[in-house]
């Protein structure tokens, strides 16, 4: 048989890439893929030869009659081609079991009767369906086909020739394939990782050959000091001495600083102790929009190429920079699309040396959902830096920690804890639980230390508290500072509260809402807005819900902030004097001021409902607050505030929460009830437990939305729609646009987000 044989098979329906075409990019995406993680050279060798007959052998079932004709267009037919190249392997090769596991399982999951029939096999394909692929095609099931094959690609494996084909897959091997019954045919779980690390790595330089991305995986560029030094204007500055500090920690550890005192160089630091050749970064962040522009700030550390989101809207993120770039005025909206999906599926392979993700992404591993088995390979040796997690609930933070303890076994990944307002009790709980009591784990700045010393004795801030009162007491104290040219942010509880303001202000000419009332393409154009590098963009005055609180590089000159959690309000309180450099005076008093502080007004009552927080939580901040009212306060007051609201920690309910997170069956399991190819398919519905909110397209844009459909400017479309509680929404029994909800009752301002057309604000307030 001749080696032109193969060149009338096609691996995809283009009329171009050929099998053989197709099996070479795959190859090659393999060894690239190899070489940009973290493996030993024995490790890398050992799965460079296991993945080179993989890859050369995953598609060979194309050149099946049935699968020919399926890429001509035909329709109908029952053929999976990974299960006739396995036929192929299983019949006449010794390959491995977890070889032939990854070849046979490269596209679906495993049988599981609680997945669709679109995301793992059937049954019916290792049963009836294997006899009759061999006999619709009985002629390519030969040594000779194999044996040209191999040779096409010079590739040499233990053959046993004198064999008839056959299906007869053997009982044990065959239980592989189903999810219940895998751990009986392989009690070890080892054997089973060995399947699924095999599979991973198949899986990924498939995808990363189909996309020919083959030659553009990323590796890691180890970073050096000067890469990420504070500078201004060309002149470079020491680091901190507790920034230095975080250089001499080659392990875990905690760092609890002040907002603003340069928690990122610190992080970075440590990224530079700790790095190894090929490693991993994952920073998480609490939401998308700290998340975005954390991107930015770590390409310009990092390569660009190797920097990359990864939450629930890197599609959106991904359409709004090609979109945003000058190369891309030449594409039409279907070309940013399509390249925007195809950056999006990069971020969930082994391909990005850094990622910046949620929390929810990461736990997606933890807890097996889809995917997962890619980590086995990401996460190895990895660096997580855990960035304000104070922010996460008690059941997330359970869940978190579980999930720390697991990565750090079996990865043997480092975590480094940032935060600017971690309560005391949950330091206890995190070195209790995650390092087994070692309270060296924990990093402050040192008071001892005059440098650090500047950043913990620094006030920032004067209190005045607003006992009995709301912000509408004060909406002529807020236009007098906006006349006498100061910024201001006005922090909110809810998001009807913020709309009824930025109606009674009236300070359009620059001002923004911010909250999660916005559908997606204003919200980023705000944030656009908001961390603009020209000051002139930037909103005089921002009128924000919760989320302002996390992460966000903004720095404004007054706030008005409704009472909150303690914790809320130090984050609240970051956006304000951020660096700690501006004096302003009272408005509506007279005082000396001995330092560098601002006013910051914060109100007992709120205008809207605030039943998300826990009420006794809220009353003891008030309590603490009003004692250091007239006074100017630095980051050692907010700490000592912090510790005596949580002196008891976790109340009943929120331990319960914690408890069921910490002691979650899946983390504490991963490896008893190890399944390769089998994922959780409801992961996404423990991780938003209790998050009543749907997708909704307000009636207003209907027009708009429809338009941009026929446009085919669908993920444009989508950018319409806005998060609502489902209570809220009367939503259209129509569905006009396939799974898309229409609330008929809700329109929708560009300047202030969605409200119910059949009442006013101030109802919807109370």
């Amino acid at each position: 048989m001749n080696k032109d044989y193969f060149d009338k098979f096609f691996a995809k329906s283009d009329g171009v890439t050929t099998l053989e075409m197709h099996t070479r990019h795959v190859l090659k995406a393999g060894e690239n893929l190899l070489n940009s993680i973290s493996l030993s050279e024995s490790e890398r060798d050992f799965w460079h030869k296991k993945l080179v007959r993989c890859a050369v052998l995953h598609d060979l079932g194309k050149i099946h009659r049935e699968f020919v004709e399926r890429l001509k267009g035909q329709k109908g037919g029952t053929i999976r081609h990974e299960l006739v190249s396995l036929i192929f392997c299983y019949s006449f090769l010794n390959l491995s079991d977890d070889e032939l596991f990854a070849i046979g399982t490269h596209h679906k999951g495993v049988i599981d009767y609680h997945l669709s029939d679109s995301q793992c096999l059937s049954p019916n394909y290792l049963r009836s369906y294997l006899n009759d692929w061999v006999k619709s095609d009985k002629s390519i099931f030969t040594p000779e086909v194999v044996q040209c094959w191999l040779d096409l690609f010079e590739l040499n494996v233990i053959a046993n020739f004198n064999r008839e084909v056959t299906t007869d897959l053997s009982k044990n091997f065959k239980k592989c394939f189903y999810a219940k019954r895998q751990v009986e045919a392989l009690p070890d779980f080892e054997s089973r990782k060995n399947l699924s690390l095999m599979r991973a790595l198949l899986m990924s330089a498939d995808h990363l050959g189909s996309a020919r991305k083959e030659n553009e995986i990323p590796v890691y560029r180890p970073i050096e000091l000067i890469h990420f030094q504070p500078q201004k204007e060309g002149a470079y500055f020491d680091f901190r001495p507790f920034q230095k500090r975080m250089r001499r920690e080659n392990s875990d550890v905690i760092l609890h600083a002040p907002t603003g005192s340069g928690k990122t160089e610190a992080a970075l630091n440590w990224v530079f102790a700790n790095q190894s050749v090929n490693n991993r970064v994952f920073y998480i962040l609490p939401n998308t929009a700290s998340i975005n522009a954390m991107v930015g700030r770590l390409q310009r550390v990092f390569a660009k190429e190797t920097v990359t989101p990864l939450h629930s809207k890197t599609l959106d993120f991904f359409y709004n920079l090609i979109s945003d770039d000058l190369q891309s005025l030449n594409m039409d909206c279907s070309d940013i699309e399509r390249e925007a999906r195809s950056r999006q599926s990069l971020t969930r392979e082994i391909f990005y040396p850094v990622k910046v993700a949620t929390l929810h992404q990461v736990l997606k591993t933890s807890l097996k959902g889809k995917g997962w088995e890619l980590a086995l390979f990401d996460y190895r040796n990895a660096l997580f830096i855990i960035d304000e997690f104070h922010a996460y609930n008690a059941l997330l933070t359970g869940m978190l920690l579980a999930s720390v303890k697991l990565f750090k076994k079996i990865f043997n990944a480092k975590f480094l804890f940032l935060s600017a307002t971690i309560p005391e009790f949950l330091l206890r709980l995190i070195i209790k639980e995650v390092f087994d009591g070692d309270s060296s784990k924990l990093i402050r700045p040192d008071s001892r230390d005059e440098l650090d010393r500047v950043i913990m004795d620094r006030k920032r801030h004067q209190l005045y508290c607003r006992p009995e009162s709301n912000l509408f007491g004060d909406l002529s104290l807020i236009k007098s500072y906006l006349k006498d040219g100061n910024t201001v942010l006005i922090v909110v509880n809810n998001v009807r509260t913020a709309q009824k303001l930025y109606e009674e202000l009236e300070f359009s000419s620059s001002s923004k809402l911010l909250h999660g009332g916005l559908n997606k393409k204003d919200r980023n154009n705000i944030e656009k807005d908001l961390l603009s590098r020209d000051v002139n963009k930037r909103p005089k005055l921002l009128i924000a819900t919760q989320a302002v609180e996390v992460s966000l590089d903004i720095d404004y000159d007054v706030t008005f902030i409704e009472n909150a959690p303690i914790d809320a309000l130090i984050q609240r309180l970051g956006r304000v004097n951020r660096n700690g450099k501006k004096k302003i005076y009272p408005l509506d008093s007279k005082r000396d001021l001995c330092f560098d502080t601002v006013p910051v007004y914060i109100f007992e009552k709120s205008i809207g409902n605030i039943s998300f927080y826990n009420r006794e939580v809220v009353e003891n901040t008030w309590s603490e607050l009003i004692k250091y009212d007239g006074c100017e306060l630095g980051e050692d007051d907010f700490i000592k505030i912090c510790d005596v609201v949580y002196k008891d920690g976790y109340n009943r309910d929120q331990l319960q929460d914690f408890e069921l997170g910490y002691n979650n069956t899946i983390i504490n399991k991963f490896e008893d009830d190890w399944i390769a190819g089998n994922w959780k398919d409801w992961i996404k519905d423990i991780l938003e437990h209790g998050n009543q909110k749907v997708e909704v397209l307000c009636f207003n844009l209907l027009d708009e939305y429809e338009l941009k459909i026929s446009e085919k400017k669908f993920l444009e479309a989508n950018s319409l729609l806005v998060q609502v509680y489902r209570s809220e929404a009367d939503i259209s029994p129509i569905r006009k646009f396939g799974d898309v909800m229409v609330a008929n009752n809700l329109n929708y301002k560009q300047e202030i987000g969605y409200f119910d057309e059949n009442d006013s604000v101030d109802t919807q307030i109370l």
